[in-house]
């Protein structure tokens, strides 16, 4: 899509959205995530003990009763709503989804009945501190993505040698 838009007018736009960015907002757009975030977010929230069921494993999940497939398809269709909400308003923007959670686990452990909510508080609250920098850093916008990339490689590469020097000891 990118090759073939109009080089003018529509690829600046759809670079920018790729890169993610909070520029657009507006009321409008805020009304259009309330649906859709307070649902699947407040589904999410309530399924919280299932879903620390299904981390156990399959056999264990069904051994304490639980339907497993169709738990597990709600939640990744719940999760997918979210960001799905999330992407169409502000773009992509990446790191934050694999980053965060891991900080979230590192802070509060693998309870999803405390990681989720922590999860969710932490992720935005990181976001606007991100947002406020990409404003103050220049007089042009700098997109959330290129800032989100240059904390969340790094901070990812570290969570992962951290993950595998505990797995070795």
């Amino acid at each position: 899509m990118q090759y073939l838009a109009d080089t003018e007018e529509k690829l600046p736009s759809i670079v920018f959205w790729l890169l993610g960015s909070f520029a657009t907002a507006h009321w409008d757009k805020l009304v259009t995530l309330v649906l859709p975030l307070g649902l699947a977010g407040g589904l999410l929230l309530r399924l919280r003990w299932h879903i620390n069921v299904l981390s156990m494993g399959e056999q264990d999940a069904r051994t304490l009763g639980m339907a497993v497939q169709p738990v597990r398809r709600l939640v990744l269709s719940l999760c997918a709503v979210v960001v799905a909400a999330q992407v169409a308003v502000s773009g992509s923007i990446g790191w934050i989804g694999l980053v965060i959670p891991h900080v979230a686990r590192m802070l509060v452990g693998a309870d999803h009945r405390r990681l989720l909510p922590v999860s969710f508080w932490l992720g935005g609250g990181f976001i606007v501190l991100v947002d406020d920098l990409a404003r103050t850093l220049s007089n042009a916008e700098i997109p959330l993505g290129i800032l989100t990339a240059l904390f969340g490689a790094p901070l990812f590469a570290v969570l992962l040698y951290k993950t595998q020097r505990q797995r070795r000891g």
